[in-house]
C-alpha cells in the first residue's frame, strides 16, 4: 500500500501543447482616416478606450437627411466599437448655438413676427408696397441674370432653367423660387395666410436691414436654438440614436474659449485687430516647420468660397493680415450678441468653439472627431491648426472620421429641387427601423443616394428578417407544446443540422471581417442575409419532410442575428429571437401573448379537428368554410396558421397529421399576407371571369354552329345578289354579271358545300 501511495505522489501530468497559432491571418480593425485618405489600422491611445467628439448641430432651422446620415452612420460606428470590439467609448458632441446662421435666423423671425405678423390681419395696400419694394431689392442683389423689367408681372414671364445657373451658383434655384413665389403671391393679391409664407424669405431681409442693429434682447438668440434643439433630441430618442456621453454648448464655454484664444495669441499664431476681432495667423502657422496647415484638404486651401462660408455671412474681416486667416474672436456690432472679453465686446469664432469643448472634455489628443465631410475644409482643417497652436504639438487628432454626402434620387438635396427632406418628414414616411436599416445597408464614409430602389431593397430585407423571426418563434412555441404534452424529440444532429451549423460559424467571421473592415455594416447585414437564407432552405426541407426539424441549430441562428441587429442598434425582443416590433417593445404587449396563446391555440385545435373531418367524411364544404373562416379571423388578430405536411411516426412508422403553426405576426406582416391573399383572389377572379368568358364564347360559337347546320348544303348558295345560276347541287356556275364562275373559285365553292353537307347531316342525324 505504501509503494502504491509513493508512486501516487510521484506521478506528473503530462507536458500540455499549446494549441498552434491560426495559419489564416486575423482580420484587424481598420477606419478609413481623413488624414491619410486610406484605411488604417486603429489603435487608441489607452488600450480598450476611445475619446471621440463629434461635430453637433447648429440649430437654427429643422434637422434634414444630411444631419441623420452623419448622425445615424457615426452611432453605428459607435455602437460597433463599443457592443462587437469591446471598446468604452466616450463621446462629447456640442450644439453651436452661437453662430451667424444662428442670429440672422432669429433676428429674422423676431422682426417679421413683430413688423408683419403681429400688425396686420389682411393685405393691406402698405403691407404690399412694402413686400414689392423688398422683393425688387431681392431680385436686384440675388438675380443679376434677370434683365427685365424689375416688376413681378414681369419677372412671371421670364422663361429660365434655374439648373443652367446651378453649377456656378448653387443658390440660384433658391432665389428663383423665392423671388417666384413672392412675385405671384405680390400680383394675385392672395389672402393673408398665404402671402406671409410666400413673401417671408425678402420681406425678412428687408426689416432686418432696417431694423436688425435695433434687436438687442439675448433671449431672442437663446430662444430659437433651444427650440430646435430639443426637437433634434427627440428626434434622435425615436430613432434610437445614443446620446453623447457628454454634450457641450458654446455659449456655456464663453470664459474657456476666451482663455484658449489667449493662450494662441501668447503662442504667437493669432493677433487682435483694431475693432476687437481675434484672427488666425494661417501664413506664420503654415511656415513654423513644427506645424502643417490644411491636412486633411491641402488643395482647397487658396478656396476663398470656402473660407468666406466658413466665417459666416456677418463678418467683415476688417484688420485681417492675409485673406486666408479666420476668425477665433469677433467683435460683436449692435443687433449681435456679446460678452466682454480683453478685446471688448464680442462672440466666438465657428471653429475655435469644438476646439475648446473638445480639449476641455477630453484633452490634447483625440482617439477620434467626427464630422461630416462638408466639414473638411475649413471648420476641421481650422479645428486642427488652432488646437495644436494651443497645445504646441503636431497632431491633435489620431483618426478624422468623415461621413459622404448625402443625395435625393441622384440630386443634391435642396429645396429649390423639392427633395429637401427634414427629418420629422422622413419619419412620417418610414419606420425607425427602416431608416436605421437605410443606413445600416450604406457605408458611412461613401456618399449615399436616398432612392426609391435603396427603401424596395431595405423594405425587402426588413420582411425577410422579419418572416425569418416570425417562423423561428412559432417553431419554438411549437417546440415547446409537444415538450410539455409528454412528446420526446430527438436531439441528434443530421448532416444538414451540422452544415448549417458549419454555416452559422462562416457567417460569424463573416461578420466579423465586415466589421473589422471599416465598420462595414452593409457587409455585415449582407451575412447575416446568407445565414438566413441557408436557413430558411432547410427549414423548408423540413416542412416538406426531407428531414426532421432539429429546433437547437435554428434558433443559435436566429439568436446570433438578433444579437448582431442588436449591435448595430436595432430594439430587439427579450427572448433573443428577432427585433421588437413597435407595440412589443412594451412589456404589456408580451404578456397579451403570453395570455391570449391558449385560446389561439384552442381555435387551432379545433380547427384542424373540423378540417379533418370533413376530409376523412367526403364533401362537408360548409365545415371547411368555418375553418377558414377560423383562419380569417386569427389572422386579423394578428395570428397566422400555416397547415404542414404529413410526418412521420417514428414508433408506428406510421405518416400522421401535424398541428397547424401558430406564428404572432407584426401589423406589417398582417398586412403582407392579407395582400397576398387579396391578391390571391384578384387572380382567382380573374381566372373565373377568364373561364366564364371562354364558356359563353363556346356556347355562342355552338349556337352560331347550329343555326348553319339547318341550312342545306344546296341552298347556301342562293343568293341572286351574289350568282344567277346554279347546278343540280345548288353550286353556282354563274356570278351576278352572268360571268362563269372560274375554275378555282368553284373549286373553293366546291369545298365549302361539302362542309356543309357534312354539317347539315349532324343536324338532320341529331334530329333523327
Amino acid at each position: 500500500m505504501k509503494r502504491i501511495i509513493r508512486a501516487m505522489s510521484s506521478a506528473k501530468q503530462p507536458t500540455w501543447h499549446a494549441p498552434a497559432t491560426a495559419k489564416a491571418e486575423q482580420p484587424q480593425l481598420k477606419l478609413y482616416n481623413s488624414l491619410t485618405r486610406s484605411k488604417t489600422v486603429f489603435v487608441p491611445q489607452r488600450p480598450g478606450h476611445v475619446a471621440w467628439y463629434q461635430c453637433g448641430i447648429t440649430p437654427y432651422a429643422p434637422s434634414h437627411l444630411g444631419h441623420l446620415k452623419s448622425f445615424m452612420h457615426f452611432d453605428l460606428v459607435r455602437r460597433v466599437l463599443a457592443d462587437h470590439f469591446g471598446y468604452n467609448v466616450y463621446l462629447v458632441s456640442n450644439f453651436t448655438d452661437v453662430d451667424d446662421k444662428i442670429i440672422v435666423a432669429a433676428r429674422h423671425q423676431y422682426l417679421f413676427d413683430e413688423k408683419v405678423r403681429k400688425q396686420y390681419t389682411e393685405v393691406t395696400d402698405e403691407l404690399l408696397k412694402y413686400s414689392l419694394d423688398s422683393w425688387k431689392q431681392y431680385v436686384a442683389k440675388n438675380l443679376p441674370e434677370y434683365t427685365g423689367e424689375a416688376t413681378p408681372e414681369a419677372f412671371l414671364t421670364w422663361q429660365v432653367d434655374p439648373q443652367q445657373f446651378a453649377t456656378e451658383k448653387p443658390k440660384f434655384p433658391m432665389y428663383h423660387t423665392a423671388a417666384t413665389n413672392g412675385a405671384k403671391a405680390i400680383t394675385n393679391k392672395v389672402k393673408l395666410s398665404e402671402f406671409l409664407p410666400a413673401v417671408e424669405e425678402f420681406v425678412s431681409i428687408a426689416l432686418d436691414k432696417e431694423y436688425g442693429a435695433s434687436v438687442t434682447d439675448p433671449e431672442i438668440f437663446r430662444k430659437l436654438p433651444y427650440h430646435w434643439e430639443n426637437r433634434f433630441l427627440a428626434e434622435m430618442e425615436t430613432l434610437n440614436v445614443l446620446p453623447p456621453s457628454v454634450t457641450t454648448r458654446v455659449t456655456e464655454y464663453i470664459p474657456e474659449i476666451i482663455a484658449y484664444v489667449e493662450k494662441i495669441v501668447a503662442n504667437g499664431y493669432a493677433y487682435a485687430t483694431a475693432d476687437g476681432s481675434v484672427y488666425f495667423d494661417v501664413v506664420k502657422f503654415e511656415n513654423s516647420p513644427n506645424h502643417d496647415y490644411a491636412k486633411l484638404a491641402p488643395w482647397s486651401k487658396g478656396d476663398m468660397s470656402l473660407i468666406a462660408d466658413g466665417e459666416g455671412s456677418l463678418s467683415t474681416g476688417d484688420g485681417k493680415r492675409n485673406s486666408v486667416d479666420f476668425a477665433l474672436w469677433k467683435a460683436s456690432k449692435p443687433g449681435e450678441p456679446f460678452w466682454q472679453s480683453p478685446w471688448g465686446k464680442g462672440r466666438p469664432g465657428w471653429h475655435i468653439e469644438c476646439s475648446v469643448m473638445a480639449s476641455d472634455m477630453i484633452g490634447d489628443v483625440l482617439d477620434i472627431h467626427s464630422g461630416g465631410i462638408d466639414l473638411c475644409f475649413p471648420h476641421h482643417d481650422n479645428e486642427l491648426a488652432q488646437s495644436e497652436a494651443y497645445y504646441n504639438n503636431q497632431q491633435w487628432v489620431n483618426y478624422f472620421l468623415h461621413s459622404g454626402h448625402l443625395h435625393i434620387q441622384g440630386q443634391k438635396m435642396s429645396k429649390s429641387l423639392k427633395n429637401f427632406i427634414t427629418i420629422e418628414e422622413a419619419l412620417a414616411q418610414h419606420s425607425p427601423r427602416q431608416l436605421r436599416l437605410v443606413f445600416a445597408m450604406t457605408q458611412w464614409d461613401k456618399p449615399m443616394d436616398f432612392k426609391d430602389s435603396l427603401v424596395h431593397e431595405v423594405k425587402t430585407t426588413e420582411a425577410t428578417f422579419s418572416k425569418f423571426f416570425t417562423k423561428v418563434r412559432a417553431l419554438v412555441d411549437d417546440y415547446n407544446r409537444r415538450i410539455a404534452q409528454g412528446e420526446i424529440i430527438s436531439k441528434k444532429l443530421g448532416d444538414v443540422e451540422k452544415q448549417l451549423l458549419k454555416d452559422l460559424t462562416q457567417a460569424q467571421d463573416d461578420v466579423h471581417a465586415a466589421l473589422c473592415d471599416n465598420i462595414n455594416t452593409s457587409g455585415a447585414i449582407q451575412a447575416l442575409g446568407a445565414i438566413v437564407s441557408k436557413t430558411n432552405t432547410y427549414l423548408s426541407g423540413c416542412d416538406t419532410g426531407k428531414s426532421e426539424l432539429r429546433i437547437e441549430p435554428v434558433v443559435d441562428v436566429a439568436q446570433y442575428v438578433t444579437q448582431t441587429l442588436a449591435k448595430l442598434g436595432f430594439t430587439v425582443r427579450e427572448d433573443g429571437l428577432g427585433w421588437a416590433s413597435a407595440a412589443s417593445q412594451s412589456s404589456e404587449s408580451t404578456s397579451v401573448e403570453k395570455v391570449a396563446d391558449p385560446y389561439y391555440r384552442l381555435l387551432a385545435q379545433f380547427r384542424d379537428s373540423v378540417r379533418q373531418t370533413a376530409i376523412n367524411k367526403g364533401d362537408m364544404s360548409k365545415i371547411l368554410a368555418a375553418c377558414d373562416q377560423v383562419r380569417a379571423d386569427l389572422l386579423n388578430l394578428n395570428v397566422s396558421l400555416d397547415d404542414r405536411p404529413p410526418k412521420m411516426n417514428d414508433e408506428s412508422g406510421q405518416m400522421e397529421d401535424q398541428a397547424a403553426l401558430i406564428k404572432f405576426l407584426s401589423d406589417d406582416e398582417k398586412q403582407a399576407i392579407i395582400k397576398q391573399q387579396q391578391e390571391k383572389e384578384r387572380e382567382a377572379r380573374a381566372k373565373e371571369a377568364k373561364k366564364a368568358a371562354a364558356a359563353a364564347e363556346a356556347a355562342r360559337k355552338a349556337a352560331e354552329r347550329l343555326e348553319k347546320s339547318k341550312v342545306a348544303p344546296q341552298d347556301m348558295f342562293r343568293d341572286a345578289s351574289l350568282y344567277s345560276e346554279w347546278d343540280d347541287q345548288g353550286i353556282p356556275t354563274k356570278d351576278a354579271k352572268g360571268e362563269e364562275v372560274s375554275k378555282s373559285a368553284k373549286k373553293k365553292l366546291m369545298k365549302q358545300w361539302q362542309q356543309q353537307e357534312k354539317l347539315h347531316n349532324e343536324y338532320l342525324q341529331s334530329k333523327a
